[in-house]
This record gives C-alpha cells, sequence and structure tokens, in this order.
C-alpha cells in the first residue's frame, strides 16, 4: 500500500507540471538566439527543467517497482537477501536486505506513458 500511495503522490506531481522538458529545451534554444530571457528567468527555466527530469525519472522507478511489487507473493516480496562480506557497499547500506530493492538499481530502457507527459 505505501509503494500506491507513492505511486498516486508521484503522478499527481507529474500531472501538475504544464510543460514538458523539450519544451524547456525549446525555450533554452531560442534564448541562446534571442536572449530574451534574464539570468534569473533563464536559472528558473533550467531548475524547472532539471526538476521534471529527476521527476520523470523516479516516476518510471515508482510505476516498476508496483507492477513488480503487484506480480509477487507477500511471502517473496519481503523476503532478504544478504550481500557477502567481500562486496563492497556505499553510504553504510546494510548487508541483509529486502529482494527488491534490485529493482530500484535498474535503469530503464524506456520511459512509462504515464511519465512520458514531462519528456
Amino acid at each position: 500500500d505505501a509503494w500506491q500511495y507513492i505511486k498516486k503522490q508521484t503522478l499527481d506531481r507529474v500531472a501538475g507540471h504544464g510543460s514538458s522538458i523539450s519544451q524547456d529545451d525549446r525555450l533554452l534554444e531560442d534564448d541562446d538566439r534571442k536572449s530574451s530571457l534574464t539570468i534569473n528567468q533563464r536559472h528558473a527555466l533550467i531548475v524547472r527543467r532539471e526538476e521534471k527530469m529527476v521527476l520523470r525519472s523516479w516516476c518510471s522507478v515508482v510505476l516498476r517497482m508496483v507492477a513488480f511489487l503487484d506480480q509477487l507473493p507477500d511471502a517473496e516480496i519481503i523476503a532478504t537477501i544478504k550481500l557477502p562480506a567481500e562486496e563492497v557497499v556505499e553510504n553504510d547500506e546494510p548487508r541483509q536486505r529486502p529482494r527488491y530493492w534490485e529493482k530500484l538499481l535498474q535503469q530503464p530502457d524506456t520511459v512509462e506513458a504515464e511519465c512520458a507527459k514531462l519528456s
């Protein structure tokens, strides 16, 4: 249920954006030619574009996780794995972790339809 809530909140956030990354790219290219934006406007546009890129990536992670977790029986979802002592972990990550965490690290080849609005 937690991932369903995260999915709802993420899709609400995606729906709240009125323009796409490609529209922002066009505005930046236009500004490169015409210098029509102030420095602050250009910076705000770049920041908004970066936020959309991160949100699009996160949206894909969320949708893949929900689909993945919906396919597994509860026992497999909560099953844990233990990383070998010789495997290097970063940022004090736990060696004992839920199996589904592996899915979080995979990068999708495509953007899910619900997330594509940002593209």
